[in-house]
């Protein structure tokens, strides 16, 4: 079943602005996200994450892998994409 209404144009272009800019928000969110590098330090996971410090810290204790050589601590684009693949389960 179709229902077909009418707004104001006001009310019309409001919307229209509102999705736009909601667009362009997720397009630069990819667009940082991809320029990131594969093997990411804790802020930039946070980053690809789309989360806090206090989150990815939390993400780590529950299994989140962290790549440690040499003393430095980088986790992978991969590890982030399999841990919200294995929460999705």
């Amino acid at each position: 079943m179709q229902v077909n209404f009418e707004l104001p144009e006001e009310v019309d272009q409001q919307i229209k602005i509102t999705m736009f800019r909601s667009a362009m928000e997720a397009f630069d969110q990819v667009a940082k996200r991809e320029e990131l590098p594969y093997w990411m330090n804790k802020s930039q996971a946070c980053t690809y994450a789309n989360v806090s410090d206090k989150t990815l810290k939390k993400f780590i204790a529950d299994g989140l892998r962290v790549m440690v050589k040499g003393g430095i601590e980088r986790i992978s684009k991969k590890a982030v994409d399999d841990y919200y693949a294995a929460a999705e389960r």
